[in-house]
């Protein structure tokens, strides 16, 4: 997957991750579920380096078409592969978190900042997130994916705690 590299999303991108570093339940969390970033979502991997450095970073893998597990990512350089989607994943042989995970960095399509979010349809996030009702859950985006108007949730569309995201100074 090829990154937007214009000044604009490369701004944001950094804006993103200083807020994400500043984060009181990112800080204070033992494992962090992240995901790696594709086009048009904001550049997290210097902040995914961090995480993977501090042993903090958990990284997605779908493993058929309903199932996705996370699994403990020390060096995205060693430990991730070309995945179903093209996106880079962990390598299988990686072992996979069965413990709690106390705080997702979620992607989407699109946000409210009342915590609605619109995933990529297909539900991936939202039947991983279902079994992890406890755990502080955060989009993460950039501006232009933050909606003025609500979005409309389905029953089975899991709420962000918040959303972390980027803001374009004019």
């Amino acid at each position: 997957m090829i990154h937007d590299s214009s000044r604009d999303a490369l701004r944001e991108s950094a804006q993103v991750i200083q807020k994400l570093k500043e984060d009181g339940n990112i800080r204070k969390a033992a494992k962090v579920a992240a995901f790696y970033p594709i086009t048009g979502e904001p550049d997290l991997r210097p902040f995914l380096k961090e995480l993977a450095g501090q042993n903090k970073l958990l990284l997605p893998r779908t493993l058929d078409a309903e199932t996705m597990v996370f699994y403990e990512v020390r060096d995205l350089d060693s430990d991730l592969a070309r995945g179903r989607f093209g996106i880079w994943e962990p390598k299988a042989e990686l072992p996979v978190w069965k413990n709690e995970i106390p705080v997702f960095l979620v992607p989407g399509r699109k946000f409210s900042i009342d915590g609605a979010r619109y995933g990529k349809g297909k539900g991936y996030y939202d039947r991983f997130l279902a079994l992890h009702p406890d755990s502080v859950k955060i989009g993460v985006a950039f501006s232009s994916q933050i909606s003025e108007e609500p979005l409309a949730l389905q029953a089975h569309d899991i709420r962000m705690n918040y959303i972390v995201f980027s803001k374009i100074k004019e």
